[in-house]
């Protein structure tokens, strides 16, 4: 295309309009679209506001249409009529309006007040608006008592996590002080031992990454008295630990399971440390995070 252009050669224009396709089809679905944006944009608008902001138009919708109903009475037949005598444009007529309208949006209709001729049509157009502010309330009520729900339900089961990290690492450092006596007693055979050291590595390992998911990615921040309690028993479980596989016979071979905890251990520890965790936590926790990253290094 460039050579043929630098020999001047002759090129047909054509807009951007010429070159989309073409056809009933493409025309029905570009009305389509057109269309759900019109709608998407106003269920947006309506859902932007506030429940005082969407209870505040409802009441001018209605102040706005009894004045409109009120100044058709100008034009005999195309207004509102009180049994078979036409509106007037009164103070009184006025009142008689706008509580046409408040029935109207309400979706009442009494029948006292009916509107005649093109009226008819602006009564419609208010009902349906009155009930799409209406669903629009409805639904935020509704969306906020489940979002305090979901809050509190998020809460407790954060607590319960929270209880259930702290008994599991009792457990382990428990299971951890039981193995090294096991390993001191010359009656039981080492395989013995390094079958409850695979399995408490394993449960730790679990619980550890259940503690890096607790400071990346928390659903709430937990106070600092129960993080430091978790960390201090963190803290504990790697020392014992370290005890543990010093004690183990030199000659004893480690499994590949507990080789594999060992290094997911060291990986996870090494994120636990005071300048990694993207938190500003105070001193104490950010010295019981490096003692951690420290305790975690020798284990590998």
């Amino acid at each position: 295309m460039v050579d043929w252009t630098e020999k001047q050669g002759p090129v047909e224009g054509a807009s951007v309009a010429d070159s989309l396709p073409r056809g009933p089809g493409v025309k029905d679905r570009a009305t389509a679209i057109s269309g759900r944006n019109w709608s998407d944009l106003l269920i947006d608008a309506l859902g932007n506001r506030s429940i005082g902001q969407l209870l505040l138009l409802w009441l001018w919708m209605i102040v706005g249409f009894g004045l409109i109903y009120w100044a058709a009475g100008a034009w005999r037949g195309q207004g509102l009529q009180v049994g078979s005598v036409p509106l007037e444009m009164t103070w009184e007529g006025f009142l008689t309006a706008l509580y046409f309208s408040f029935v109207t949006a309400l979706s009442i209709g009494y029948g006292d007040v009916v509107p005649v001729g093109l009226v008819r049509i602006l009564a419609i157009v208010e009902g349906a608006g009155a009930l799409l502010i209406f669903g629009c309330v409805i639904s935020k009520l509704v969306s906020q008592r489940q979002e305090e729900l979901t809050a509190e339900i998020h809460r407790i089961a954060f607590e319960d996590r929270l209880d259930r990290l702290r008994t599991n690492l009792h457990l382990v450092l428990s299971e951890t002080n039981l193995i090294a006596k096991m390993c001191s007693d010359p009656s039981i055979r080492p395989e013995q031992v390094l079958t409850r050291v695979d399995s408490v590595a394993a449960v730790f390992a679990g619980e550890l990454q259940a503690i890096h998911d607790l400071l990346y990615r928390p659903q709430e921040v937990p106070d600092e008295q129960v993080l430091e309690s978790i960390l201090a028993n963190l803290a504990a479980v790697f020392r014992e630990l370290n005890d543990l596989l010093a004690c183990l016979p030199n000659g004893q071979q480690r499994s590949a399971t507990l080789k594999s905890n060992l290094r997911s251990m060291a990986t996870l520890a090494n994120e636990i440390c005071g300048e990694c965790v993207p938190r500003a936590y105070a001193p104490a926790l950010r010295s019981w995070m490096d003692r951690i990253q420290e305790l975690a290094r020798k284990i590998v």
